[in-house]
């Protein structure tokens, strides 16, 4: 997990979160053990990672009183994410016309991959906090924008545009500042 077990210089960080580092420790192993027993394989480690993103940006917002439980209710959550994923990849493969080549999957596009991953998970700890806010409620926790302005105390307009920096920020990070 290079964007989470490295020491991490950026404000946000797993150097700003010791507990996070511990979090990592303890639950890593037993994290990866829960989605490989359900079908993940070698994405076990790619799942962990995002849970325990999922995981920093929820104890920025606030104390979590069980960890364990979270962190597996997160991990529950990835993976119906990824199983419903997989599922319309797998629509959209069979949809796909038959003369189009597939490409095949080698080591240096799952190293590229695995790094834009890194890439994300620093852009989104160096966002503003509030953007960072809003746009982790939308996209991780799925809710709505009108509830996010209640929480928040803004407007639904104000969440839209949070979000809408947050994405033009993070698009600019994960391309490389292109």
């Amino acid at each position: 997990m290079s964007g989470l077990s490295g020491s991490a210089s950026k404000e946000g960080g797993v150097a700003a979160n010791p507990r996070l580092r511990d979090w990592i420790e303890q639950y890593g192993p037993a994290l990866r053990r829960h989605f490989q027993k359900r079908g993940a394989g070698a994405d076990s480690e790619d799942l962990a990672q995002e849970v325990f993103i999922r995981l920093q940006m929820a104890s920025a917002r606030g104390a979590i009183d069980n960890v364990e439980g979270y962190i597996f209710k997160i991990a529950n959550n990835v993976m119906s994410n990824r199983l419903r994923h997989d599922a319309v990849a797998r629509r959209h493969l069979r949809d796909a016309a038959t003369d189009e080549a597939e490409e095949t999957i080698s080591p240096e596009r799952i190293l590229l991959s695995r790094e834009s991953w890194a890439r994300l998970a620093v852009a989104i700890e160096v966002l503003p906090p509030r953007a960072r806010e809003a746009f982790y409620l939308h996209r991780f926790e799925e809710v709505p924008y009108a509830t996010i302005a209640r929480q928040m105390g803004i407007t639904i307009s104000a969440v839209e545009k949070l979000i809408g920096r947050a994405l033009k920020q993070l698009m600019i990070e994960v391309s490389g500042g292109a």
